[in-house]
């Protein structure tokens, strides 16, 4: 009888219901056939972790297009920094260009009309006109090196200018900036070559006067008439040299007759002191200097007697 009745209790005891497996290990696509002992808010809580599986099967499928198309507006954004950067370095470099040439030219006028006066004032006429010739000669030759260079490398920037604006990755930009690196520091190097070449003739010209240009001579020189450093590149000025040489240079007194009519005063300290002999011992050995040169005037003469001389033999 006890038994009995053990079995029907035990046979009239709810069954517990089955518990699933971790939403983040499995995700049931479909609902279990639902037993009388299952509750509505476990069939609703089944069904709320079905669809966010789902959810989450669709966005590992199908990406948001936001993500790529946030990245793609990055990328350019760094394109545009990058080519704003390089179009403002490319107008630097212009600016530098021109600016190093106008400076080169005007430290060259003034540095050459020192040192065409001062070889006027210490020597005789026929012995500076020579010097004066051979400097000035390679002086143009040098001047139309530096300014064909110069417009080159102007032309340069103007390509590499329309190439940056105009091209589509930050490589491509960066690649353009390193070709013209490259162009620049090859044409230096032919400029420096010619330039030395250049005045390496011209040291061997003077010498064959012959006049002696020591190495300290020859580097002054490159730098007060050619503005240029010892390696016959565009030289970053010397003020204390500058000064010196305006003062050291600069005419004793002005003469009425005409700044070319001076005549030779003793031997003066100056930049290039030490460098020239005096003109007498030239004069003395190559006395056939004044048939390349003609005589201006007669000391104590004024313009109007050779204006008057000059109508008369016309």
């Amino acid at each position: 009888m006890l038994n009995f009745l053990i079995g029907m209790l035990q046979a009239n005891l709810p069954v517990p219901p089955k518990r699933s497996a971790p939403s983040s290990l499995v995700c049931e696509s479909e609902t279990a056939p639902s037993s009388t002992g299952l509750s509505d808010h476990s069939v609703s809580q089944r069904f709320y972790r079905s669809v966010e599986c789902e959810s989450r099967h669709e966005t590992a499928e199908f990406p948001d297009h936001t993500i790529a198309e946030s990245a793609a507006v990055q990328r350019q954004i760094t394109l545009e920094d990058t080519r704003r950067t390089a179009l403002h370095t490319l107008s630097l470099c212009r600016n530098v260009i021109a600016s190093l040439e106008i400076t080169r030219l005007s430290k060259s006028r003034t540095g050459l009309h020192y040192w065409l006066g001062f070889w006027d004032r210490i020597y005789d006429r026929p012995f500076s006109r020579i010097l004066s010739s051979r400097v000035t000669s390679a002086l143009a030759r040098i001047d139309a090196l530096f300014r064909a260079v110069s417009g080159d490398l102007h032309q340069l920037t103007r390509r590499m200018q329309h190439a940056v604006t105009y091209a589509t990755t930050e490589r491509d930009i960066l690649h353009y900036l390193e070709r013209m690196e490259d162009e620049v520091s090859a044409r230096r190097r032919r400029r420096r070559k010619k330039a030395q070449a250049i005045l390496n003739k011209l040291r061997a010209t003077i010498e064959s006067i012959p006049v002696k240009v020591t190495d300290e001579l020859f580097d002054d020189l490159k730098r007060g008439v050619f503005a240029l450093d010892v390696f016959c590149d565009y030289h970053p000025g010397d003020p204390v040299a500058e000064e010196h040489e305006r003062e050291a240079l600069r005419p004793t007194r002005m003469v009425e007759t005409s700044p070319y009519l001076q005549p030779t005063q003793p031997w003066h300290g100056s930049a290039a002191a030490g460098a020239y002999m005096p003109s007498s011992a030239y004069t003395d050995i190559n006395t056939d200097w004044s048939e390349y040169v003609g005589d201006w005037h007669t000391p104590g003469r004024s313009i109007l007697d050779l204006d008057t001389e000059l109508q008369l033999r016309s």
